[in-house]
């Protein structure tokens, strides 16, 4: 006598997909190369299955909060810097800004740089998370993520 649930095998991937599920560890392993996003990008806006098009979306939300992240951050950063050093051990003094306000940015850069690090690593803890969840067959979105697929279409449907 055969299991009850053997016949579900097929039906399973009617409601998801492979690349539903595998979405999260492509983009975890791609995504310190940049290409991450690019790859979910293509997966959420080429795909019709809508169980892929939501894991896409969320690791998409992630992966583009991270990145935007670590940019702001090191644009800061860059701005507050006062004096870089070169290679040859020369000081340069490369001040862009008036001076309480070149420490100011120095600092915030240096904590958005900071937490962009700690986003870095919870990539790794979310994107577990997200793989298992999407094989029970549930799209779980990243915690602390800015829907911004949305703030995006919102934007582009003013125009």
């Amino acid at each position: 006598m055969s299991p009850p649930d053997a016949a579900d095998g097929p039906e399973l991937l009617a409601e998801r997909s492979v690349l539903g599920i595998f979405i999260h560890p492509i983009t975890l392993l791609t995504g310190f190369f940049g290409v991450g996003i690019v790859l979910a990008a293509f997966v959420y806006l080429l795909s019709s299955h809508q169980f892929t098009r939501e894991n896409a979306r969320n690791a998409l939300n992630w992966h583009l909060s991270v990145f935007l992240l670590a940019l702001v951050g090191l644009v800061t950063f860059v701005l507050g810097a006062d004096e870089w050093t070169t290679a040859a051990g020369e000081t340069i003094s490369v001040s862009l800004l008036p001076e309480p306000l070149a420490t100011v940015f120095a600092i915030v850069g240096g904590v958005l740089l900071f937490l962009s690090g700690v986003a870095g690593l919870l990539t790794i803890v979310f994107s577990i998370a997200a793989t298992f969840k999407a094989i029970f067959g549930s799209a779980w979105a990243y915690p602390f993520t800015p829907d911004l697929l949305t703030r995006l279409g919102r934007l582009r449907r003013r125009d």
